[in-house]
């Protein structure tokens, strides 16, 4: 009992000390709205409804292909969003968007990398700035109604621009300044019966900055210039899309949502071992198997049973005598090793000598054993007697020849 319990009190301080420590925070460039660390944008998907009050959000569950491909007329006119850091579609995805938009459906990209297809789909290009060491910020701005509102970054930023575009459809929205240098970031380019707004940092979309109060003003400038139609958000989770609306582009699937946090797949992990070695120190036995002793067959109840059974139905006392004195016989054979041989010799002596009853009783018996056989008939007095002489032959020589002792309260 005492090493189980210095097991399980070990195992009860691992687990403290692990839920204990300090998780350090996860600065992964994820963008994906089940993401609750700096730099996912799970702050951002939450926030559309209200951003959009008129507009219903729907969550791609599919390949980005694979929904324009075969539902983009159910989303004709439709806003798509696409926020992301690097570019992982492929060719054929983005010449179903740029299709997308030709038909009538409005993009907004936001993405700091060039990909060939939207570049020459667009007849534009993107640059990155020479990143300095002195400067540490980047100063973003956007174009609204009344004036250019600025907004002041300092973490994250990709420094992207677009270094050409064609003036006669596009309009420049927004810009980036950075170490005395300014450039177009955000754009606005007519393209059939749609129009792309393509954008060059997406870290302004995340949770770092959506929850900073001086920042979330930025996301709202941009997505001022977006209509009231529904919402077309891409999460770009290509092979982990599950259906369902209610999780959001999968925040609850399967145990994604434990494994993103330390503390609780730490917690699992732990959970998992525990149970590995509950079940070895529980594999063994904690007690020897008790084997089964079957009691000794009571043959006396079954010859009282066949004595029973005679003198209810026949009365016959003479074979009843008879059936006593073989069995007596029998057990005399049995327990003292009397043959019916001895019998010829002085057997009251040897009967007396190995049973330790007195030698009266025993002449007694074997002289009432001998009368009886030599009978034709016995009755039930006789029958009676044999008894008598018997058991008091029983009693004694169970106590060696003692009488037996009353037992006093």
């Amino acid at each position: 009992m005492k090493i189980n319990g210095l097991k399980y009190l070990i195992a009860l301080m691992v687990f403290l000390v692990w839920g204990c420590t300090d998780v350090p925070v996860n600065w992964q460039r994820t963008f994906d709205s089940k993401d609750t660390i700096p730099y996912g944008t799970y702050v951002l998907r939450q926030e559309l409804s209200n951003m959009f009050p008129d507009s219903q959000v729907y969550n791609i569950h599919d390949t980005g292909e694979d929904f324009f491909e075969y539902f983009h007329y159910d989303y004709t006119y439709d806003q798509y969003i696409f926020i992301r850091d690097n570019v992982f579609y492929d060719d054929s995805t983005w010449e179903n968007i740029v299709g997308f938009v030709s038909r009538g459906g409005t993009a907004f990209i936001s993405l700091p990398v060039h990909n060939l297809t939207l570049e020459r789909s667009l007849g534009l290009k993107t640059t990155q700035l020479a990143r300095s060491f002195e400067t540490n910020e980047v100063k973003l701005s956007v174009k609204t109604p009344q004036n250019l509102n600025t907004y002041i970054f300092e973490k994250g930023f990709n420094l992207a621009y677009f270094s050409d575009f064609e003036e006669y459809r596009t309009e420049v929205l927004g810009y980036i300044n950075y170490d005395g240098t300014t450039a177009p970031n955000f754009l606005k380019i007519y393209h059939g019966e749609g129009a792309f707004f393509v954008h060059t940092e997406p870290i302004a979309f995340t949770n770092y900055y959506l929850l900073k109060t001086e920042n979330d003003g930025y996301i709202n400038d941009l997505f001022s210039y977006l209509g009231s139609e529904d919402i077309i958000w891409d999460n770009h989770r290509i092979y982990n899309r599950h259906s369902g609306e209610r999780n959001d582009g999968g925040f609850f699937n399967g145990l994604d949502f434990i494994m993103k946090h330390d503390s609780l797949r730490w917690s699992f992990f732990l959970l998992i071992i525990l149970g590995i070695l509950y079940l070895l120190f529980n594999s063994k036995r904690r007690q020897k198997a008790v084997p089964i002793l079957l009691p000794y067959t009571n043959y006396t109840l079954d010859f009282a049973k066949t004595l029973s059974e005679l003198y209810r139905y026949n009365k016959d006392h003479t074979a009843m005598v008879r059936y006593k004195i073989n069995y007596f016989l029998e057990q005399i054979r049995q327990h003292y090793n009397i043959t019916s041989k001895d019998t010829e010799k002085d057997f009251s002596e040897l009967l007396s000598s190995k049973s330790g009853v007195d030698i009266d009783l025993c002449r007694k018996i074997v002289v009432t054993i001998d009368i009886f056989k030599s009978r034709n008939y016995l009755d039930k007095e006789d029958f009676f007697k044999l008894h008598s002489l018997i058991e008091k032959f029983n009693q004694k020589s169970n106590n060696y020849g003692r009488p037996i002792a009353r037992k006093t309260s």
